[in-house]
């Protein structure tokens, strides 16, 4: 193996190629001086393509956007100093999400560092547990081009194979620009792929055994429970292999919005999960057992529910995350749940009366609901989100922010909406929301990205907006600006301080608009009433643009009262 000096260009160059073999197709990229043998790698390796970000945050944000729609790995170049460190948001989403990310810092070298040198620090270590792995690179090209080559190739498969980010640091010396001219890498290495699990009959068995005396078994669908063992491209076909499997052997699914299984064929879906719940005692259903796939549910109240009923409780977890906020397990698999379920469900014997009552019960909410939404005005949060699940199109996919958007749509959009949903639910931040739908987009044909966002949320992320329009990716923002705050109002802190006191310490009122946004090139507003009015606005001719904006002003006041009337409502 030749250790030969390279420039520092064509060592990135080698290191890039072999990270595309292992399966990275785009690399994103925010200017800066340090970074610039790595960025115009980016810019020369075939079969990679690439774009430029306004700052890092965003880039990061962007990156994970493009992994979560295809799966594969996505690149992130930065300069040294805090460059990396504004990475952090969007790692440690990529982590707890277990997006493949491969992080890429340029740094300083060995002489540079603790001698005071401008944009300096140790990066060692700068993500911690955040990625599953960190390489530290030889000083520009001293690893020679077989190493290069190699390292960018192992660092790239394992994103893939520990399904999570890797961060490689990589110090460069003067002269930064290159000296030679662009490199043809052939392909050389076997793309990446997630490590096959073992054997599935004697995982079926142990799950038959497990659920033999269950009679009313009932299967908890979280975020993720398509994506843990499921590439994307995949996940309309697998939805609907485990739909028509608990159809058929009469085992109802609870399915978050997030969990990929909403707007599958079969006739296993429970309509709104999150009111049904409240229906179980009324109509007398009766759980006996727990199937628990996916991560935690995005409705609490599903958690306080199975916390209260007495039942086995099975975690398939083939990420081996254990998602058990309850403690309850009593059994675990790490097999590929829907192989397992197929297999399983058909084994077990199912009172017959069992689903048909859950759909029943689900109708019941379904129709609880629309008639309290039908009392609600046009502007509130919960109408705007049961608007867009019925207008987004089975192509298009929904972006919603944590806090109250993500609840909004799992409550309310129902599960026969067939759009895809994506939410940052890893660490539940409300940062990158626009810049992660804008890099979702980038990898869109023929249908359109729709973020339901909080005005706070939003705020935070106007450089994802301006990002998105500069680089021409189409994203439709609903944001329903309740002036700050709007999700602590359901705190528990909101019934024991005093107005003053509360309003202090959580209420966050900014008195904007997002008017001023429309003035900037790429970027349509439109102030509106409720969603459809807002649409329609849109959809008038306005010129060339990328980002449309629709801003509903509403109260957050009257909410937790209108949430608890809904409740009442369903358990009465």
């Amino acid at each position: 193996m030749t250790s030969s000096p390279l420039d520092a260009t064509a060592a990135a160059e080698y290191f890039l190629a072999g990270a595309r073999d292992a399966g990275m197709f785009h690399v994103c990229i925010s200017p800066g001086s340090r970074s610039t043998p790595m960025a115009v790698a980016a810019e020369r390796t075939s079969g990679l393509t690439t774009s430029i970000h306004l700052d890092e945050r965003v880039g990061a944000f962007s990156a994970l956007g493009r992994s979560v729609a295809t799966g594969r790995p996505v690149g992130l170049i930065c300069t040294s100093g805090t460059a990396g460190a504004n990475y952090l948001p969007a790692v440690s989403e990529a982590s707890m999400s277990h997006v493949p990310l491969l992080v890429m810092t340029a740094d300083r070298p060995p002489e540079h560092q603790h001698w005071g040198v401008g944009q300096t620090f140790d990066q060692t270590g700068l993500f911690h547990r955040q990625v599953r792995a960190e390489f530290a690179m030889p000083v520009g090209g001293d690893g020679g081009p077989d190493f290069s080559h190699r390292a960018g190739w192992r660092a790239a498969t394992t994103t893939v194979e520990r399904s999570g980010p890797v961060h490689v640091n990589w110090p460069f010396r003067l002269p930064l620009e290159p000296t030679e001219g662009a490199l043809e890498i052939e392909p050389t290495f076997e793309a990446a792929s997630l490590p096959t699990s073992g054997a599935l009959e004697p995982e079926v068995e142990r799950l038959v055994s497990i659920l033999s005396s269950a009679k009313r078994p009932i299967i908890i669908a979280g975020p993720q429970a398509m994506a843990a063992a499921t590439p994307p491209d995949q996940w309309d076909s697998r939805a609907k292999q485990l739909n028509e499997a608990a159809s058929v052997a009469g085992v109802p699914i609870l399915a978050d919005a997030l969990s990929g299984l909403r707007g599958s064929a079969g006739d296993a879906l429970i309509a709104r999960p999150a009111l049904t719940i409240e229906r179980e005692a009324v109509e007398g259903l009766g759980v006996d057992a727990f199937i628990h796939i996916g991560q935690t549910p995005t409705a609490k109240s599903l958690r306080l529910w199975w916390e209260s009923t007495p039942g086995t409780h099975v975690l398939i977890d083939p990420r081996q995350e254990w998602h058990d906020p309850s403690h309850l397990a009593n059994a675990r698999f790490t097999a590929d749940p829907i192989e397992l379920l197929s297999a399983a469900l058909e084994q077990l014997s199912i009172d017959p009366d069992h689903l048909s009552g859950w759909v029943r019960a689900g109708a019941n909410a379904e129709q609880i609901c629309a008639d309290v939404l039908a009392s609600w005005p046009s502007s509130h949060e919960g109408v705007v989100a049961a608007s867009l699940g019925e207008l987004a199109s089975p192509n298009d996919v929904i972006v919603a922010s944590s806090s109250m958007p993500v609840r909004d749509i799992d409550t309310f959009a129902g599960v026969s909406s067939q759009a895809r949903v994506h939410s940052n639910r890893g660490v539940n931040g409300i940062d990158g929301v626009v810049a992660t739908a804008a890099g979702i987009a980038a990898t869109l044909s023929n249908s359109r990205c729709y973020v339901l966002i909080g005005d706070v949320a939003l705020l935070h992320d106007v450089g994802g907006v301006l990002d998105a329009a500069r680089n021409g990716i189409p994203v439709t923002i609903i944001t329903v600006n309740n002036d700050g705050g709007g999700i602590f109002s359901h705190l528990p802190a909101r019934e024991r301080l005093e107005d003053a006191t509360f309003d202090r310490l959580f209420q966050t009122p900014h008195g904007a608009s997002f008017e001023f946004l429309g003035g900037y090139p790429g970027v349509r507003y439109s102030g509106a009433t409720d969603l459809s009015s807002g649409l329609e606005a849109m959809s008038e001719p306005g010129g060339s643009n990328a980002v449309d904006i629709i801003e509903i002003h509403t109260s957050a006041k009257s909410r937790p009262a209108e949430q608890r009337e809904l409740i009442e409502r369903l358990r009465s």
